[in-house]
């Protein structure tokens, strides 16, 4: 008797046991639940506080919780504060994204630019070293005394003296850069009426001689006295600064002054009266 009553007992007090920890499982599974949490044996267990072994070996419950963790709501969400804080990061990151694009676009073109303004400044390099090789070069042929170089291609005359049959030496090359540019010319027009009159026999003498003493086309020349004093008054006025050039103009020899103005050689002498003295 004693016996039966002692199994008795403890089944009672197992049952009690087994009642208690299907209520505390109950009340687990509520709290998950309410709580938005995901339902498993892991959490089940947490939450009831028995033992995941106990969950495993009771059917019913093990069914339960297999079907609970199926259905999609027994996943777990985000807390909103957290959900806010995904969502702030997701906008920080696309606005990062979007100033990172503008910045590459930004250097891009930054690039081209840059590529096409040091182009320009190696063409314009380019030119500048042409120009100073073109400077040079003709620096160079300006003071070649041998071909008169500076005043004949100036005015094109070169070509014309060779067509007149003038043979081009120092002495009459020198005399050319030396003289007037307005007399040099009008003294190759004085060679161009001589030489179909047949009395010119040798163009380069008769050339020195006009330009020598200024003669004009029609016989018209200055006399060598006054054409040495011209010659003395031009080198120092010239060397001074006031006067450009001259020439003959209505029969008459004329000076360009510093001012760009054309005026009689006589009146230059008066207004500048010690550079002949000089």
């Amino acid at each position: 008797m004693k016996i039966e009553r002692n199994v008795k007992g403890l089944r009672e007090s197992a049952k009690r046991k087994r009642d208690q920890a299907l209520e505390k499982v109950e009340a687990g599974i509520k709290k998950l639940v309410k709580e938005q949490r995901p339902i498993n044996f892991n959490t089940v267990a947490e939450a009831s506080a028995v033992s995941k072994a106990w969950l495993y070996k009771q059917p019913e419950v093990r069914q339960r919780i297999e079907y609970l963790r199926s259905q999609p709501g027994s996943r777990q969400k985000p807390p909103p504060k957290h959900r806010a804080s995904d969502e702030s990061l997701k906008a920080i990151i696309q606005t990062l994204k979007s100033r990172v694009k503008r910045l590459e676009e930004k250097n891009r073109d930054l690039t081209q630019q840059n590529q096409v303004a040091y182009g320009q400044v190696l063409r314009v390099r380019e030119l500048e070293r042409q120009l100073a090789r073109l400077e040079e070069e003709n620096q160079r042929l300006c003071e070649r005394p041998d071909l008169g170089i500076s005043k004949l291609t100036a005015k094109g005359s070169l070509p014309i003296l060779k067509i007149l049959g003038v043979e081009m030496n120092s002495t009459l090359a020198r005399l050319i850069d030396e003289t007037p540019e307005g007399i040099v010319s009008t003294a190759i027009k004085t060679l161009q009426e001589a030489i179909p009159t047949g009395k010119v026999l040798n163009p380069g003498g008769f050339l020195n001689k006009a330009i020598t003493d200024a003669w004009k086309p029609n016989g018209k020349y200055l006399k060598s006295s006054q054409m040495d004093d011209f010659n003395a008054w031009w080198k120092w006025a010239h060397g001074q600064g006031l006067v450009k050039a001259a020439t003959q103009i209505d029969g008459a020899q004329h000076v360009l002054t510093a001012h760009e103005e054309w005026i009689p050689f006589d009146e230059a002498v008066k207004k500048h009266p010690h550079s002949i003295n000089a």
